[in-house]
């Protein structure tokens, strides 16, 4: 029993969620490996026009979306290669993790690009995992063998910069929604680890409001910025 409680269930029900969102793209007609941004952008992408002016659920439905089938592929070989991240945080906040940092991710692709760019995937909430173990790493280092914590810390470097650049090749992925969800990971991990109680249901929930109300504030700020359309 215990085996099967720590399976990291969460992981997989966002793999599998997707995958079927992929399923629906290809079922709407978007192409299998490079489907065009107007199709994207009538599946839920982010897109600032839309998503500033009064559709910022979009921030939400792009996290599901992907440019084809390489594109999901690797997002989803990266998530699953985190699924020890949903061990050191618990279920509930591994979700957490993964959609305040997605949301992150896609909050920094809106700063960062203009306005004509459409972006969607899960790139932003899959960094957000590493992000968040990178934090256990510089938190708890005093823990970890000095060897493997060096080799570990050798090999999330390569990670980014691999991804930096495939990020950099690829159209319709974008690095800073990469390194957005980075950063919001991290601090999520931090917040959840400091202290030295027990890991309850309450903290990860008042992250995800936090998280919530952040993201609110700063499409408010970008609309107000953009002004009356």
């Amino acid at each position: 029993m215990s085996e099967r409680r720590d399976q990291p269930w969460v992981l997989y029900a966002l793999i599998a969620a997707n995958v079927v969102m992929f399923g629906v793209e290809l079922a709407s007609g978007a192409a299998l490996l490079a489907p065009s941004p107007k199709s994207m952008i009538a599946l839920g992408a982010s897109f600032p026009p839309l998503t500033l002016q009064g559709e910022p659920w979009r921030l939400g439905s792009s996290m599901f979306l992907h440019f084809g089938l390489v594109h999901l592929a690797l997002n989803m070989l990266c998530l699953y290669q985190a699924r020890a991240v949903e061990g050191l945080f618990g279920h509930l906040g591994f979700l957490v993790i993964y959609l305040v940092a997605g949301l992150g991710g896609g909050i920094a692709s809106l700063l960062a690009h203009g306005t004509n760019v459409v972006t969607a995937g899960a790139s932003g909430a899959v960094f957000g995992a590493y992000g968040a173990f990178g934090a256990k790493l510089v938190m708890h280092r005093a823990q970890i063998d000095p060897e493997a914590w060096r080799r570990t810390v050798r090999s999330l470097g390569s990670f980014l910069l691999l991804n930096a650049i495939i990020g950099l090749s690829m159209a319709g992925i974008s690095v800073s929604a990469h390194f957005g969800g980075f950063v919001v990971g991290a601090g999520l991990g931090a917040a959840l680890l400091a202290g030295e109680g027990p890991r309850t249901i309450r903290r990860p929930l008042l992250l995800l409001v936090l998280g919530l109300a952040l993201t609110a504030g700063a499409v408010l700020a970008m609309q107000q910025r953009l002004g009356p359309t």
